[in-house]
């Protein structure tokens, strides 16, 4: 009887899975990340060795770690072509080709007596969605998501409702958005409650295909990466070194990025100037892949060596190996050595209501993506999405105060790190959820 073991990377918003049949000591991962400790653990708990390696589709978003595998425990990585069968103990695991998401995508399906059981369907099927078509340039997107369409209404159609189904991608993803959290479902709930699903018709499938949010810059390269094969970085991760302030002061002159994980109402009172705030209770690895150029050294600071720990192997998920180390003794250890520290007003968005209704002079700056800003915000404010702040920092008048908002409070908070290293002085870092402009029964603008 085959097994299923759902191994999730929440800050990536996905899932990989250990397929196994312990009775026969076999097993195979579908879609791994680089970090491999978790499915050696499953291996061992189960008795069973990992035997194949197989990906979906050439991830864009992180690092495969059927190199990994293959090097440590010799699991067999060649590509399972559409049509061919993979015996796993007492039940068969097919490749179907799948495209949509990726050109040359594929899902497995699992039979067993005979019967088709379970789909793991990659970006072909998500939880009430499917994996964008655009990520191979706008010159696709649309043929990607015909073939997206073909896969749905035809390629699949011969499966029955029961087939349980395990996409890679979930909620929190940037390969697929609009759909529901979780990595298990049926192809039957999919089929009466996915609007992807539910959409037959080409024009209006094609307008809810190619509505998407922007997606992270480190994605423009991961698949070459992918291609030629990351470097091994084994069963563990390695070690992070030990820096002073002094070696990270140095660092930061040759340009290495400081990257402070801790929550912005800790980094707002004192963190390092010109550093990142990008908190460990969100997806470091997103954020710095979009803000931070691959190989340019980065240096962890102000978290717990656990959390130093957790940023680490996030990043390695993405291939940004360059991580020099972590600042030891934290903020207290650089205000020791005599080092300057910054600090950021914190508010709530009943004080920036205050503000807006005082008529003081004072840029509200709205870092939430292009379709929360649609949907309603903040009147006098403008829009700069957290990636272009950089950019467009230099229409921001200084000599006023800029208080900085999202939906919650995190992506402000890294917005006003970037404000600062922009050269702007007084920053108002607005922490809590913009529904409360609803709750205060406060006006919304409106495009």
């Amino acid at each position: 009887m085959y097994r299923v073991e759902v191994v999730r990377a929440g800050e990536l918003g996905n899932a990989s899975f250990v397929v196994s049949d312990p009775e026969r000591g076999v097993g195979v991962v579908v879609d791994p990340i680089r970090d491999i400790e978790r499915y050696l653990a499953i291996a061992r708990e189960q008795n069973v060795r990992l035997t194949y390696a197989l990906d979906t589709h050439l991830h864009n978003d992180y690092v495969s770690g059927r190199r990994e595998l293959a090097a440590e425990v010799g699991a067999n990585i060649d590509e399972l072509s559409a049509g061919s069968d993979l015996p796993l103990g007492g039940a068969t695991i097919r490749a179907l080709h799948t495209p949509g998401h990726t050109p040359d995508h594929k899902s497995y399906l699992l039979s067993e007596d005979g019967r088709p059981r379970v789909l793991f369907s990659g970006g072909a099927v998500m939880l009430g969605a499917i994996g964008r078509t655009d990520l191979f340039g706008p010159h696709l997107a649309v043929q990607l998501a015909l073939e997206a369409l073909t896969t749905l209404q035809v390629r699949l159609r011969g499966l029955p409702d029961d087939v349980g189904v395990y996409p890679t991608h979930g909620g929190g993803s940037f390969c697929g958005t609009g759909g529901r959290s979780g990595y298990e479902t049926t192809l039957g709930i999919e089929r009466q409650s996915n609007p992807f699903f539910q959409t037959t018709e080409v024009m209006p499938f094609l307008a809810r295909a190619l509505n998407q949010p922007r997606y992270p810059t480190y994605y423009r390269d991961m698949g070459a990466i992918n291609l030629a094969g990351a470097p091994i970085i084994g069963a563990t991760i390695p070690a992070l070194a030990k820096l002073t302030p002094e070696e990270v002061a140095r660092l930061m002159d040759e340009g290495a990025a400081v990257v402070d994980v801790r929550a912005g109402r800790d980094y707002d009172r004192a963190h390092i100037p010109g550093s990142y705030s990008i908190s460990i209770d969100g997806p470091v690895s997103a954020w710095v892949g979009w803000l931070i150029a691959r190989g340019r050294p980065i240096v962890l600071a102000g978290g717990s060596d656990l959390e130093h720990r957790k940023a680490q192997r996030q990043l390695l998920r993405i291939g940004f190996d360059a991580i020099a180390g972590e600042l030891d003794g934290g903020m207290d250890a650089w205000h020791a050595d005599g080092r300057e520290l910054s600090s950021f007003e914190n508010v709530d968005v009943e004080d920036l209501a205050r503000w807006v209704l005082s008529a003081e002079p004072m840029t509200v700056v709205d870092v939430r993506d292009e379709h929360e800003w649609v949907g309603g915000h903040v009147p006098g404010a403008i829009h700069i999405y957290v990636p272009d702040v950089p950019g467009r920092a230099d229409e921001i008048p200084s000599d006023a105060p800029v208080a900085v908002h999202c939906a919650s409070g995190y992506r402000a908070g890294i917005a006003a790190s970037l404000l600062e290293q922009a050269g702007l002085k007084r920053i108002i870092h607005v922490n809590g959820e913009y529904s409360d402009w609803d709750r205060l029964h406060l006006a919304e603008s409106r495009p």
